[in-house]
């Protein structure tokens, strides 16, 4: 079995971490020299909530013929990267081969529809992992991947994928891909997109009652939208369903809503979203690909989607330097929510 993982950061250096572990040797894809020969010489570390290792790996900068073609292709990289990148890896596969996609957003789905002759199984990653720096992982929060199928991926590609990964990565399938890639999204909408606009980690982010009224408010938007567009939103394994956090008749009584908030601020109070990292480094963050997306599908049918829209729009206003990150930006937010302000 030749299997390649394309970018070794949070969630794909777990994947990479996981295969080595089980005596799979994965070919790692890194772009960059410097990058590669990093991890060549220092290798994969590994510590938090699933323990603390370290793997030798092959790194390589980028794909090339002397590889030749493989079994699976993981593509762990960012969102805004990742229809360049399966393009590519798609012609590394072999015959038979699959290509697996573990981003947060849903860029997979249009993806499928491009490319109808590639098998693809498409992941919704349950744990949290940060690259610290080349080649050192820490996980903040354990969990799996559910995983569905996509243009005629099988239920043996699945099983493939449990006997890869497990144990460390326990591994759950799915028959409605789509639902499950929904579901994931709207969990990471609240509290990534609202972790990077206030500069807060989790825990003492869900201690800011505003943070939570604005977190019911997305969750509201998002699961409203889903009805409109049919999805089904699901319970992902160790968590639940999304919707359930809505101002509506399916949301949960509010007494619940904040007693769930508060063990998970508990229970994450170190997880520091994407958002809050990449705009600690002064990176691009994938805000397009996740708030960004729910506000993009409420366009498309004529649904506002405010709470979300003010995400993305402070988000990239702190990427440009215009704003700062803070907890003032919460209740700015929230008073825009209440008086019906859109975005400009």
């Amino acid at each position: 079995m030749k299997v390649a993982v394309v970018g070794c950061g949070g969630n794909g250096g777990v994947v990479a971490a996981s295969l080595a572990k089980n005596r799979h040797s994965p070919f790692c894809i890194e772009k960059g020299e410097e990058i590669a020969g990093a991890l060549n010489e220092g290798g994969l570390q590994l510590c938090g909530k699933k323990g603390k290792f370290l793997f030798q790996i092959r790194a390589f900068p980028r794909f090339s013929e002397e590889m030749g073609t493989f079994d699976i292709i993981f593509l762990g990289v960012k969102s805004d990267a990742l229809e360049v990148v399966f393009e590519e890896a798609r012609s590394y596969l072999c015959e038979n081969g699959f290509i697996v996609t573990i981003q947060n957003g849903l860029e997979v789905l249009s993806i499928a529809e491009k490319y109808p002759d590639t098998r693809i199984v498409a992941g919704a990653v349950g744990y949290n992992a940060v690259a610290k720096e080349i080649g050192k992982i820490r996980v903040t929060a354990k969990g799996g991947i559910t995983f569905g199928t996509l243009n005629n991926a099988s239920e043996d590609d699945l099983f493939l994928l449990k006997g890869l990964l497990e144990p460390m990565i326990p591994v759950d399938f799915t028959d409605d891909t789509r639902g499950v890639l929904c579901t994931k999204l709207l969990i990471v909408c609240g509290a990534t997109g609202l972790g990077g606009v206030a500069g807060l980690r989790v825990g003492k982010l869900l201690r800011f009652p505003v943070a939570r009224r604005l977190f019911y408010s997305m969750a509201t938007e998002g699961s409203l939208l889903a009805e409109k567009l049919n999805i089904q939103l699901v319970k992902l394994s160790g968590g639940i369903n999304p919707e359930k956090f809505g101002n509506h008749q399916r949301g949960l009584p509010l007494p619940i809503r904040w007693l769930l908030l508060k063990i998970a601020g508990i229970k994450y109070r170190n997880l520091k979203s994407n958002i809050h990292v990449d705009l600690e480094r002064g990176n691009k963050t994938e805000v397009d690909y996740i708030n960004g997306a729910i506000v993009s599908e409420g366009e498309r049918i004529g649904f506002d989607t405010p709470a979300n829209s003010l995400v993305v729009k402070m988000v990239k206003e702190i990427e440009e330097g215009r704003r700062e990150m803070g907890p003032d930006n919460l209740f700015e937010m929230w008073n825009a929510v209440k008086r019906g302000d859109k975005p400009g």
